[in-house]
């Protein structure tokens, strides 16, 4: 049996967020018991120390670590720099103490790059995509789950989680062409494919995401 745990509910998002310490169990665990457990980080936890993050990231991309997807910029330099944005927040999951995945983004500001050389869908409406009012959009920049917890439902316990709370209208994220599972499951779980860009140079094209977080 799974039990999940997870961090006090979110509230409104600000700048500066305090760091979420209260659990709530929603169920009682047996000694044998698989407990999942859901929190929130700040920007401030994370770079505090990105050592777990950038360990975990390197293990599930070991095999195409050699690609510029995952090495121009490297990962830890990301990470730190999305931890600085305002708006950051990270949702990690634990099972039984070990770290099987995490998710992070923040809020896009209006001089934003992210739709760089976005190329629309069929009926897509470019321009509008493409604006950046204030807080409009939460970028959704890494997810991942280690290798022996996929396939458990993780991503649909753990993003809800990530998204709940947010001002923000909006959730973007991006998915490498030829990562058809990870775009299989963002499709099964309401995100709609809007286009395609090249996040960096030299990196891989991408599909362009969208998730409506209001109505």
């Amino acid at each position: 049996m799974l039990v999940i745990r997870h961090a006090a509910a979110p509230g409104p998002r600000t700048t500066d967020p305090v760091p979420h310490t209260q659990e709530t169990a929603m169920a009682v665990s047996a000694p044998t018991t698989t407990q999942l457990d859901l929190r929130n980080l700040t920007g401030a936890d994370v770079l505090a120390d990105l050592t777990p993050w950038v360990s975990a990231y390197e293990e599930v991309y070991a095999h195409v670590l050699h690609l510029p997807d995952h090495n121009d910029p490297p990962f830890g330099e990301r990470l730190a720099f999305s931890a600085a944005r305002p708006g950051f927040r990270m949702t990690v999951a634990h099972v039984d103490g070990d770290l099987v995945g995490f998710v992070y983004g923040y809020t896009l500001p209006t001089t934003t790059g992210w739709w760089d050389g976005f190329t629309p869908a069929p009926g897509v409406d470019a321009q509008d995509m493409v604006d950046e009012r204030p807080g409009r959009t939460l970028a959704v920049c890494e997810g991942l789950v280690r290798t022996p917890y996929r396939h458990t439902g993780l991503v649909e316990r753990a993003m809800p989680f990530f998204l709940s709370g947010r001002t923000e209208e909006r959730a973007a994220s991006l998915v490498a062409e030829g990562n058809d599972h990870a775009l299989d499951i963002a499709v099964r779980n309401g995100w709609l494919h809007v286009g395609e860009l090249a996040p960096h140079d030299g990196w891989r094209r991408h599909h362009c995401l969208i998730m409506p977080l209001r109505g």
